[in-house]
């Protein structure tokens, strides 16, 4: 399907690249709304499905209730804290055996692989620190709030 690049998709795109990713569809809105005030929450909605079909940004889906989304790019991991939630990217290389299903998935059963994705679920530093357990969750929650002002 033919989509035109509408002011409101070349925004959205445009906060999810400067933001570096990671964020709410709620979140995008946000902050899209500061240059867009008149966008609303459901276009915000459908431009990230058009764009994730595009293959321009990914969503993801670490099973926290809500998705976040991405700019598409190398092949990267995730680095998740179960404590304040905070995500941040990892370059890893690929494990050989890995890469060697990937390139031979049809071969595998039928079934042809398109993507794959690891997460490391643990704690950050941060909150590893027994006196700034509270703490970090405050900030991640000031750093959260401060997305939602418009």
């Amino acid at each position: 399907m033919n989509h035109r690049n509408t002011k409101q998709r070349r925004v959205i795109l445009d906060t999810v690249e400067r933001h570096g990713g990671h964020l709410t569809a709620d979140e995008i809105y946000r902050l899209a709304r500061r240059r867009q005030p008149h966008l609303s929450l459901g276009t915000v909605y459908r431009n990230l499905r058009v764009l994730a079909a595009q293959g321009v940004v990914r969503e993801l889906d670490f099973g926290m209730a809500v998705s976040y989304f991405e700019t598409t790019k190398d092949p990267h991991y995730h680095l998740i804290c179960r404590v304040c939630e905070q995500i941040l990217d990892v370059e890893l290389p690929i494990e050989v055996g890995l890469m060697k299903l990937v390139m031979r998935s049809p071969g595998v059963g039928g079934f042809q692989i398109e993507d794959h994705r690891l997460e490391f679920i643990g704690v950050c530093a941060a909150c590893r620190d027994s006196g700034k357990k509270g703490e970090r969750k405050k900030q991640a929650r000031k750093t959260r709030e401060s997305l939602s002002q418009p």
